[in-house]
């Protein structure tokens, strides 16, 4: 019976292991499908994911939590405030210096009496000479300047992520213009090889394709290095695997955008998160001058206390009446800070206005190349369509056709860059617009 019993169990525990270990692969290999899945994703959805996961964004939420708790700890000082307290208090008798002086020291071992003690104590600020309130305003600009910061630190991801979002596509485009060459090029090496055998061209002229081939081999794998690297960028800003394999819904396009410089500057200077911050500095600056001249008004508080032996009501008032200059100085502390706060507008205006001319003059200028290149790209395909041509009529030598490519290289390469340049200029305008 026992040995039978024994069987049972071990049957048991067996049974449990392949369960176990069956459920173990089985996750194992759910987490592999769901790291290998591809994630479609457009510019709007790159952003909306960068929000949720950025741990950097999601700091900044958290410091504007406790500005609001700050809020509400300086508004409590203004209500009214209790306290109970509670305990024994035991206390020895005085001691009769007479006894002492004649050596008697037997107070030191006496029990005392005992006493238990309870008391209630509430206190009310009457009157602070505004310094309360003020305090307060001074916590609702603090809280006002983490929202601010909040904004600069969305926008900056956002412009980020979008950055980032264009700098895939265009790698993705600089990839697909080195496999385009690549295939170019094998094909030309295919009709010369032809050539070669029915006596239309020299061999050397073989070893000058296989050598531009090589070439466009190298620059086909910095390419797809380029491309993996702007990916790890992208997925890094979205707070994900680095590894997560994506394919982005969007290509590098054109779109034109009518804003004039002058109205750039005016939405910058009303939008951005910077001059809403100094705004608020000047709140704080001026609520340390009303702090400052406040500590040379009385100051009025009640207070309330019960115990054993009945209630105690105190109002109790308090007049500065000399500090030897401190609070004097504190003021005019205060009013040089002040005065600090509107050199820090003129500055960051100026800074502001700086910024906003030089990404305006970069998005002119890539909207430019762009329609420079753009022609460029239509005449480059039409050249090397005819020196492949003239070449296969023997016409036109292999030097014509490498060169008519690599201009077209070259060519396509300069749109994607003049794309990606006036893209990113958009975007970093709309930033510095404070507008994202």
């Amino acid at each position: 019976m026992y040995l039978l019993t024994l069987f049972k169990k071990e049957k048991l525990v067996w049974v449990t292991f392949f369960i176990t270990l069956i459920f173990c692969l089985f996750l194992f290999s759910w987490k592999n499908v769901c790291s290998s899945e591809i994630l479609n994703l457009d510019l709007e959805e790159c952003i909306e994911i960068a929000l949720e996961n950025n741990l950097g964004y999601l700091i900044s939420q958290s410091k504007v939590g406790v500005k609001d708790e700050q809020i509400k700890e300086v508004r409590g000082a203004k209500r009214v405030n209790a306290k109970f307290q509670g305990g024994y208090i035991r206390m020895n008798e005085a001691p009769d210096m007479e006894s002492i002086a004649e050596g008697d020291y037997s107070y030191l071992y006496s029990s005392g009496t005992g006493v238990p003690y309870i008391s209630v104590n509430v206190s009310k600020v009457l009157y602070s000479g505004g310094k309360l309130e003020t305090l307060i305003d001074l916590a609702k600009a603090e809280q006002s300047i983490s929202v601010n910061d909040l904004e600069i630190n969305r926008q900056e991801l956002i412009f980020k992520v979008t950055e980032a979002y264009y700098r895939v596509l265009q790698a993705e485009g600089l990839k697909r213009v080195s496999e385009q060459a690549l295939t170019q090029i094998k094909a030309h090496l295919e009709t010369s090889r032809s050539l070669l055998a029915e006596g239309l061209i020299a061999p050397i002229d073989l070893n000058r394709i296989n050598s531009q081939l090589s070439n466009l081999e190298h620059n086909l794998i910095r390419a797809e290095n380029g491309y993996m690297m702007a990916v790890f960028y992208l997925n890094s800003a979205m707070g994900i695997p680095l590894q997560t394999t994506i394919n982005l819904q969007n290509s590098l396009s054109y779109e034109a955008h009518i804003i004039s410089l002058e109205e750039a500057l005016e939405a910058a200077l009303q939008n951005r998160p910077e001059i809403h911050n100094i705004n608020q500095q000047r709140v704080i600056m001026e609520g340390m001058v009303d702090i400052a001249k406040s500590n040379k008004k009385p100051q009025i508080v009640m207070n309330m206390e019960s115990g054993l032996a009945g209630w105690k009501v105190a109002v109790l008032g308090e007049v500065p009446i000399f500090d030897g200059g401190v609070n004097k100085s504190k003021i005019k502390q205060a009013e040089m800070n002040l005065s600090l706060v509107e050199q820090s507008k003129k500055q960051a205006e100026q800074l502001i206005e700086l910024e906003i001319r030089s990404v305006y003059l970069s998005m002119k200028e890539a909207e430019k190349l762009f329609k420079v290149t753009e022609q460029g790209i239509k005449d480059s395909r039409e050249s090397f369509r005819i020196a492949q041509v003239k070449y296969n009529e023997g016409v036109a030598t292999n030097i014509e056709v490498i060169d008519a490519q690599s201009a077209l290289i070259e060519a396509e390469t300069n749109h994607l860059n003049a794309l990606y340049e006036y893209n990113t200029s958009w975007a970093s305008l709309i930033k510095a617009m404070g507008l994202f």
